[in-house]
This record gives C-alpha cells, structure tokens and sequence, in this order.
C-alpha cells in the first residue's frame, strides 16, 4: 500500500467521523487495515495530514488562540491536548515568527522549543488504545478541515517579521496593572455598583493613557507610525449577539470599530494597538459583569406562566450594552476635554489621523459589512438591564496632566 492510498482516505474519514456519518465505522475500519500492516506508516501520513491541515488554518485567518477557542466550543475536553501538540508540531518548520503570534502560542500554552508530533508516542503518554488514538486524530482532522475563512489579523508564521516602527505605542507595565487591578476588582465584587464604579475608573486610565500616547506621537519630529491592528473575542453562548453589542459599546468609547460573526460567536475589534489591548481588558471584565448581573436578575416568566426568560437576558444585556457603552462615552469625552487647550491643538490632527489609520485597516479586513439593527422583545428585561447599568457611579473626574 501506498501513502497516497491512506493520504486519500484521511479527509473523508475525518469528516464521517466529525459528523457522525453512517460511514465512520467503516472508514475507520479500513484505516484500521493499513494500520495493522504497517503502523509507522499510518502515523507518519496522518500527522503531516494534521500538519497541513493546521497551516491550511492559518492560511484561511485562524490564528492559535482562534483555533484553541474555537476548539474548546466544539471538541471534547481530552482532545486538546493533541490538537496543542499538532500545533506545536507544526512550528517547527519556522524561522521568523510575528511576536504577536508567539504570544497567543505562549497563552494556548505552546513554548519553543516545539516538540515533533509522534502520534503513538502521544497516545500512550493518554494511556488511549489504537482504535481511540486514531479516532481522537481523525476528529482533530475534521474540525480543522472544517473551519471557515476569517480576516487575517497577522502575517502567516515564517513570514519575514518587520521591525517596530519608531513611535510605535509602547505599553506602560505600571498602568495595565493598575488598569487590570481595578477590573479585578470589579469581578470580584459581589456590589453591582462598586464593580460598574471600579469598571468606571478603568474607563477613565484608559482613555488617560491612550490620549498620554497620542500627544506622545503629536511630536513634530515624528512620523505618526500606522500602529492599527485587529484582535478577536471569543464570547461564551447564548446570546452572542447581545454580548458583542457590550464588546462594540467598549471598542466605540475607545476608538475602535468592530465586527461580529454570529455562527462563531466571535467579534473581531479593528483600533490602534494600544486602543485594542485596553478594549480588549474592559471588554472581557465587563462581559463577566454583566453575566454576573444578568444571572442575578432571575429568571422571568409570563403572565400566563410561561418562560420568558430567555428574551428577558436578551434584552437585560442588550440594555446593559448601551447604557454603558453611553456611559463609558461620556468617560472618554471628559478625559479629553481636560486636556490644556495648548495639547489639544496638537492632540487632535493625531486622533483624526488614527482614526483614518483604523478606517482604512476595517475596509480591507471586512469590505463587505452588514450593519443589523436588533429588536427588544422583553421590555422587562430590557427594564433591568438599565437598572443595572444606572446602578454604576461612574463619576471620573479625569484629569490629563502634562
């Protein structure tokens, strides 16, 4: 037997086997026969066949963390470990690496230096016999040959990586802790107003420390460097729609943009980088937040007795999305409106060049966008949603000192 014989068999038993097909068993059985006369080789072509199908995820958008995220929403929990080591194996082949990159490596919890993917080494260190091993590689198959296209956010691994532009934002170690100290905080509160005051001031060192960069960059000896960039959020079901709406309330208060794919549940926000790693941390605060809120509402049942409570949280963080998203606005708006008239002359040209910068990156990365608008069904949730956003003391009183 050949390689290309079981090279040709691997993808439509990975996706029998993904989709439950009726002809899994039997696919798999065949794989079983080439395996039994020869097992090395069988491991040799399946790991290149998950190799190639891991670049060929890359190739479409997906980066690490997308591929991990997205893995832990439809695979089960024993088969990450192969996926991480498939990854990992895959990396060997580079030189050059986007930082970037190799900070979602190191989150997923991949470090050089890459191990190489040796199928049956891996399934006895799982304690997991043949046919198990083979199943598990299959559906690890399946999913990555299923993934659909998405923005690429960065350059592909081995792609020569360029040097940091001179005035290039460069973020202050001291600030985020502070930043991720308060939203600590407020996750950790069982007070819906004090997290929404401690949120709040986030709010505010963030816009601080953002402005703080741009008259940095206002410096006339400097060219203002295109610093934008793009990130993604992976949300957690139900009510995705209702979630990306808070994600696109923080990014607008921080001069970002973003966009939602519903069917993924993901949300991709397009800023300057600075701007993205700032929405990026109150974004994921005030998601738990406002679950935290929205399980604390209760459940809501019709006058007829009926269940309404899923409408009733849809519409509860819906209201909760836009009541801070205009709160966290008018956060933003009184930071910079204390900035010395002397700074803002030279702030503005800067901000409006930024935001230029990000128009232009959102236009290529999603030329085809479909603005939606949402309709509240529950007009009691929608209610409390608002009540627990109006329980926030967001009462900043900013200040940009020079």
């Amino acid at each position: 037997m050949s390689d290309a014989e079981i090279l040709y068999l691997l993808p439509t038993a990975a996706a029998a086997v993904v989709l439950d097909d009726w002809r899994a068993d039997g696919l798999l059985a065949q794989l079983g026969g080439h395996d039994e006369c020869d097992q090395g080789q069988v491991d040799r072509v399946l790991q290149e066949f998950l190799r190639t199908l891991v670049r060929s995820a890359w190739e479409r958008g997906w980066t690490p963390a997308d591929v991990v995220q997205h893995a832990r929403r439809r695979l089960e929990p024993r088969m990450e470990p192969l996926l991480l080591a498939v990854v990992a194996s895959e990396h060997r082949a580079y030189q050059e690496i986007d930082p970037r990159w190799l900070d979602q490596l190191i989150d997923v919890g991949i470090e050089a230096p890459y191990a190489e993917l040796q199928l049956t080494a891996w399934a006895t260190a799982q304690r997991l016999g043949r046919y198990l091993a083979l199943h598990t590689a299959l559906t690890v198959a399946g999913f990555l040959q299923s993934l659909p296209g998405l923005a690429r956010l960065f350059p592909l691994p081995g792609t020569p990586v360029r040097a940091r532009a001179a005035g290039s934002a460069v973020p202050n170690d001291k600030m985020l802790a502070r930043i991720r100290a308060l939203l600590a905080k407020a996750e950790a509160t069982d007070f819906p107003d004090e997290a929404e005051a401690l949120s709040g001031k986030a709010q505010e060192l963030m816009a601080k420390f953002s402005l703080d960069q741009a008259l940095v960059d206002a410096d006339p000896g400097l060219d203002l460097p295109d610093d934008s960039g793009a990130r993604r959020i992976w949300v957690e079901t139900p009510y995705v729609s209702a979630k990306a709406q808070l994600v696109g309330a923080v990014a607008s208060a921080n001069r970002c943009r973003t966009v939602s794919m519903e069917q993924l549940a993901v949300v991709t926000i397009v800023g300057e980088e600075l701007d993205l790693q700032l929405t990026e941390l109150l974004s994921t605060s005030l998601l738990v937040q406002a679950n935290r809120a929205m399980l604390a509402a209760g459940k809501h049942i019709g006058q007829r007795g009926e269940s309404r409570t899923r409408s009733f949280r849809q519409s509860f963080l819906m209201a909760y999305a836009q009541r801070i998203g205009e709160r966290l606005q008018a956060t933003t708006e009184a930071t910079q409106a204390a900035v010395p008239a002397l700074d803002a002359d030279r702030l503005l040209p800067v901000l409006a060049r930024r935001e230029e910068q990000v128009d232009a990156l959102f236009i290529k990365l999603f030329p085809d966008t479909v603005t939606r608008r949402t309709r509240i069904t529950n007009g009691a949730g929608w209610a409390a949603g608002l009540t627990a956003a109006d329980q926030a003391q967001l009462q900043a009183r900013p200040q940009v000192r020079r």
